[in-house]
């Protein structure tokens, strides 16, 4: 091979590899701008599918009251660590998970019924107890996200429903 040879084929090889660098470039461009686009609707999505495992275990408690013969403690097993522990979820008189305590109140039924932090997508899940004063008392506990989807677990009727941010 000449020299005029090896430089026409090094010069081939760095084209096509530019060439690949640049189309690399642009298809992560373009994944990195749609994730971006998109990232509100899987945060969404998401957090209420969070919000249907936490209704799931609230019914499954609330089905282990009724097996149980309606005590004030459902004994539940749980991994708090990396063993299973049996744990003992206080209820209320209609059998959905209540804790007598006022303090820090959703931040505990939240601790019983998913055995996790309040964090999503390292986000923390605001909890906030909310009471309406009228012709009958209600009270529900309302976790949200900061970008303002929420869901909301009434403690008298075991009720979550999701609700997507307002815009």
């Amino acid at each position: 091979m000449t020299s005029q040879q090896v430089a026409e084929k090094s010069e081939r090889s760095l084209g096509e590899l530019l060439i690949a660098v640049v189309l690399v470039a642009l298809l992560m461009a373009s994944f990195i701008y749609y994730f971006f686009k998109h990232q509100g609707q899987l945060t969404r999505a998401g957090f209420e599918s969070v919000s249907h495992v936490f209704s799931a275990r609230i019914n499954g408690i609330h089905a282990q009251w009724f097996m149980d013969s309606q005590p004030n403690f459902v004994v539940i097993e749980a991994s708090l660590t990396s063993k299973m522990e049996k744990v003992m979820v206080p209820v209320n008189q209609a059998g959905w998970v209540d804790v007598q305590n006022p303090t820090l109140r959703c931040q505990n039924i939240w601790q019983y019924v998913m055995e996790s932090p309040l964090e999503y997508m390292k986000k923390s899940i605001g909890a906030v107890l909310v009471q309406s004063h009228g012709k009958k008392m209600i009270s529900y506990c309302q976790y949200s996200l900061p970008s303002g989807e929420y869901f909301t677990y009434q403690i008298d009727n075991g009720k979550v429903n999701f609700q997507q941010k307002v815009e």
